[in-house]
């Protein structure tokens, strides 16, 4: 996991520096932000939430303007002695005090103009989530298609990469292939390329191929949730046929504590795999939409039906 730097979050969304200007770089070690409601009236939690970054607002500018300067200025000194990476003011938060008392502190206090201070702590959350959310890396390829994020995963020298690259030449978006970094938030999966191969495809015979130059960056698509898992199998492995031929369900595979709607698909000489990866994907999103009707179901109720006639 990288490094979360006060900067970075100050760049990604346009902060004013008003204070601590030297402190940029002090690390983000706990995921969440804090209201400041409870620490202006000298209540402070122990543990990690008392190293959260804090935003002070419409809410915390009424209750702390009840008060003298002096008294103020004494709870802002106090709040800011409790080495606090961050302090982040509204545009509704307008006491000058607590920008006069990060200066004397040298805290890093920062100010934004955004209009609505939810969206605004929902977006930085987000933000952080990249960077606090478990991960995990695995040896896949990851494509978009119709819209679903599908994991191809199989014994190495299967055909994942090639695979991959002819569900690209039929317009299906490319996302990683070797090394997929896969985030958990919101008990959903996102999927995205380690960062030293992103748009890079390794073939067999070729070497190297970036995809975004061959195919064009239209075709690429950073991150996407994970909606199937494919394993990609040898047919008749050691003469052993154990494909499903009729079975309709999607198992599950778990991956970091995930179960995703599963599937193997056997590869063989002759079979037109990029074409049966697409019949699976749409098949998961008739299942997904409730129109769905079993086929199985379907082939024996036709069965009863011809055998009547």
């Amino acid at each position: 996991m990288s490094k979360l730097y006060a900067k970075k979050i100050i760049e990604s969304f346009k902060l004013e520096v008003v204070s601590g200007e030297n402190k940029l770089n002090n690390i983000i070690e706990v995921y969440g932000i804090n209201r400041a409601g409870l620490e202006l009236t000298g209540y402070f939690e122990e543990g990690e939430k008392s190293h959260r970054v804090i935003v002070m607002s419409t809410k915390e500018y009424s209750y702390i303007m009840n008060f003298e300067e002096s008294e103020r200025e004494k709870r802002y000194e106090k709040l800011f002695s409790r080495n606090i990476p961050m302090i982040i003011l509204t545009d509704k938060f307008e006491d000058n005090i607590a920008i006069e008392v990060g200066k004397k502190t040298n805290s890093l206090v920062v100010r934004t103009n955004t209009e609505s201070t939810s969206d605004f702590t929902q977006n930085v959350l987000e933000f952080m989530d990249d960077y606090f959310a478990p991960l995990t890396e695995v040896h896949a390829s990851c494509i978009n298609i119709f819209g679903k994020g599908v994991l191809l995963i199989g014994e190495s020298g299967i055909g994942k990469s090639e695979i991959t690259l002819d569900l690209v030449k039929t317009n299906h978006l490319f996302v990683g292939d070797d090394r997929i970094v896969i985030t958990k938030k919101s008990n959903e999966l996102y999927g995205k390329s380690h960062e030293i191969l992103k748009n890079l495809v390794e073939v067999r015979g070729i070497g190297i191929v970036d995809v975004s130059q061959t195919n064009g960056y239209q075709v690429i698509l950073e991150k996407t949730k994970i909606d199937l898992v494919i394993e990609l199998t040898q047919f008749k492995k050691n003469g052993i046929d154990d494909s499903e031929r009729l079975g309709n369900a999607f198992v599950g595979y778990n991956i970091l504590g995930v179960d995703v709607p599963y599937i193997k698909i056997p590869v063989s000489s002759g079979r037109n795999i990029p074409n049966i990866i697409e019949a699976a994907v749409a098949k998961l999103k008739i299942k997904q939409s409730g129109l769905y009707q079993d086929e199985a179901q379907i082939l024996s109720e036709r069965a009863m039906k011809f055998n009547d006639d």
